[in-house]
């Protein structure tokens, strides 16, 4: 068997049109992509589905990591997420998922014994958003002198 056999026999879509990172490999820098790509090593950026492309797929197997946010149509995580992920279709988490974040969805599909240290917040149809703080003045700019004026 030639190592061209087991690099087509270890392709786990089969597809011609998907990209993979493979364990052994480590991207520092942002990722844009437009079909399928399957993360089985590591990226330290944002992984986001390109600006134009209604539906590409994106999979995180159990040993892939991103450390950043993930932008994506439809999402499957397997492995660890350190940062927000926003679908704009599905995100399906499964059993061995670690999510660091922010979860924006529109379906959702978490398996049991999946992590999830974030928020949950569902996009109902729209583009995925961030939550802002509503509140008019922030803690931090509030004058203690004013304050303790107002006490009294």
């Amino acid at each position: 068997m030639s190592i061209f056999d087991k690099i087509s026999a270890t392709t786990a879509t089969g597809n011609k049109n998907s990209t993979v990172i493979g364990e052994n490999c480590v991207i520092e820098g942002d990722v844009t992509f437009e079909k399928t790509i399957e993360v089985h090593g590591k990226i330290i950026g944002t992984l986001k589905i390109a600006e134009n492309c209604t539906s590409a797929s994106l999979v995180i197997k159990k040993t892939g990591i991103v450390e950043g946010d993930v932008y994506g149509s439809d999402v499957m995580i397997e492995g660890e997420v350190v940062g927000n992920v926003s679908g704009k279709k599905e995100i399906k988490i499964e059993n061995s998922a670690f999510i660091s974040g922010n979860v924006y969805y529109d379906i959702l599909d978490v398996q049991g014994g999946a992590t999830i240290n974030g928020n949950l917040i569902r996009n109902k149809g729209k583009e995925p958003q961030k939550l802002e703080n509503k509140s008019s003045t922030p803690i931090e700019s509030i004058d203690k002198n004013e304050s303790n004026e107002k006490l009294l």
